[in-house]
């Protein structure tokens, strides 16, 4: 009996799971009880998780005495996971015990960042005691399939099974106990309902058949690069949102600058410009290289602005803010054999905007509205200053003032708004944009009367081939009618390239397109990884 309790204590700091399975098939043979082979494995499994946890405790001060460790200690408890994971410590680890992969990791840092040695042990002790016995306890009921199994690499899909069962009812457990997990499901399931909110990988799976389609009927992708022979690879990705406002004529663009980032004045620059052009804040800024409002700020002092430049080290496109309060985005296509082209379609852009009761918070009304409860993360970070402001009843407050869905905008379409006026001046604006035949024009203007005679319009932004007619988004269109506009509008991508490369208009390379493209994932997947720890 002894030598057993040594076997089975010292072989849990070599892999717990092999010792239980070893324990159980001990105690189906009849070598030792079933209550002694829980009680010799759990022991040894509850004194490993005590010295994993004394190991980082005693770790925390030999290596704090080196510079970087101690600068990745002070970072790291700045952040928002650290702060999340000590206020829910105790749950971290009871739950940890049923996640394999979790505990080694999880009880060194508990131990390293001191957390509270007498919670650590009780918490262990009641994890410990529950996954030993129920583990034990199923080898001792079917020992034989769960040894084989275990042991057999072929069937090592029985384990995936039976693993994946553990985590999808690990799951439901948590959806039972935490209500902030029910309601985030609930909404997430909502929002698949609602086409406008449905993740990108699912929008665009019915459009890639109909893409095979167009790639076999012109034979080549590469159309794509010669729609917009003005925008490097038509604006793919990558391109450059100062070099297009300046293929428009100049009177029709709002006032801008684009600030390099190896520029060493960069606030003098910004400074004089604004002096220059008569600006005050606020004002927005751009990366200079971005998509789907990536990153665009609204900044409200030199302070702000400091702070963005020294953040992200990028080139920055800086614009004054045209207080519309409307936008409207223009669709324009031409066809490179007729002189003039055409308004695919207006969307007229809906700022977010919340009424008080005069008893809730702005956030509570957010989170309680039928529609921006969807987005409010978005609302979230822009309001954050003003969450817990309590709004009079019946005032009225703009939550966004940005044209872009990911900001909260809604997009509805704008068919009412077009007018001969209109969309004469929005034409002779495409016609004389060089280089341009395909894409969306993005406009702010002030009173409804002079857009419908075309008249005030200021361009904010003009958008290539990856654009899209976002009146598609409309929540009162069908899924039938979005996607008709989609496939519509990819047709038009094919047919203008095929023509344009037809006229002389050469195909980017294939290098080129990649390298383009890896370039620009690379560049967004480390600013929205910074933005993300901000």
């Amino acid at each position: 009996m002894k030598n057993l309790f040594l076997v089975l204590f010292f072989s849990t700091f070599v892999s717990e799971d092999i010792t239980c399975i070893t324990a159980g098939i001990f105690a189906k043979e009849g070598k030792l009880s079933l209550v002694l082979a829980i009680l010799f494995t759990g022991f040894g499994i509850f004194i490993g998780d005590l010295l994993l946890y004394l190991v980082g405790y005693s770790f925390h001060t030999y290596l704090k005495q080196w510079k970087r460790i101690e600068r990745w200690e002070k970072k790291l408890s700045s952040q928002k996971i650290y702060k999340q994971w000590k206020s829910n410590f105790v749950f971290s680890i009871l739950i940890s015990r049923f996640l394999p992969g979790t505990r080694l990791p999880l009880y060194l840092l508990s131990g390293y960042f001191r957390m509270p040695f007498v919670n650590f042990m009780i918490t262990s002790f009641i994890a410990v005691t529950i996954w030993t016995t129920a583990f034990v306890t199923l080898v001792y009921l079917y020992g034989k399939w769960i040894s084989s199994y275990f042991f057999n690499f072929s069937h090592w899909w029985g384990f995936i099974s039976i693993g994946l069962s553990f985590y999808l009812i690990f799951q439901l457990f948590l959806l039972i106990l935490i209500p902030e997990k029910r309601s985030k499901l609930f909404l997430q399931c909502q929002k698949f309902t609602k086409l406008e909110f449905w993740p990108s990988y699912l929008f665009y799976l019915p459009l890639v058949p109909y893409l095979f389609y167009l790639i076999f009927k012109y034979r080549g992708i590469r159309y794509l690069t010669t729609t917009n022979p003005g925008i490097i690879a038509s604006g793919i990705a990558g391109e450059s949102k100062s070099e297009i406002l300046n293929l428009i004529p100049n009177e029709f663009v709002s006032k801008s600058l684009l600030v390099r980032n190896e520029n060493p004045k960069k606030i003098q620059a910004v400074t004089k410009w604004m002096k220059q052009k008569k600006l005050d804040f606020p004002i927005i800024a751009k990366p200079d290289k971005g998509e789907r409002g990536f990153l665009v700020k609204k900044i409200h002092s030199i302070s702000e602005l400091e702070q963005l430049f020294q953040t992200y080290t990028i080139d920055w496109l800086l614009q004054e803010w045209m207080r519309g309060p409307y936008e409207v985005g223009i669709f324009y296509y031409r066809n490179p054999d007729e002189p003039h082209g055409n308004i695919f379609s207006i969307t007229d852009k809906v700022f977010p905007k919340i009424t008080g009761d005069g008893i809730s918070t702005l956030e509570t009304l957010i989170q309680n509205h039928p529609r921006y409860r969807f987005q409010w993360e978005s609302h979230k970070k822009h309001n954050q200053r003003f969450l817990q402001n309590i709004i009079p009843k019946g005032k009225t407050i703009f939550i966004g003032t940005i044209g872009n869905h990911i900001q909260g905008c809604m997009f509805q379409d704008g068919e009412h708004l077009r007018t001969s006026k209109l969309e004469k001046q929005l034409i002779r604006i495409g016609d004389k944009t060089k280089g341009f035949f395909f894409g969306r024009f993005d406009i702010r203007y002030s009173q409804k009367k002079d857009l419908l005679e075309g008249k005030g319009l200021k361009i904010i932004e003009l958008n290539g081939v990856t654009s899209e007619s976002t009146n598609l988004y409309d929540p009162k269109f069908s899924i039938r009618q979005s996607y008709s506009i989609l496939f519509r509008q990819w047709k038009l991508i094919f047919e203008i390239g095929y023509k344009n490369h037809s006229l002389g208009i050469p195909f980017t390379p294939y290098q080129k397109i990649f390298q383009l493209i890896c370039d620009h994932n690379d560049y967004r997947k480390k600013f929205s990884l910074l933005e993300t720890n901000l």
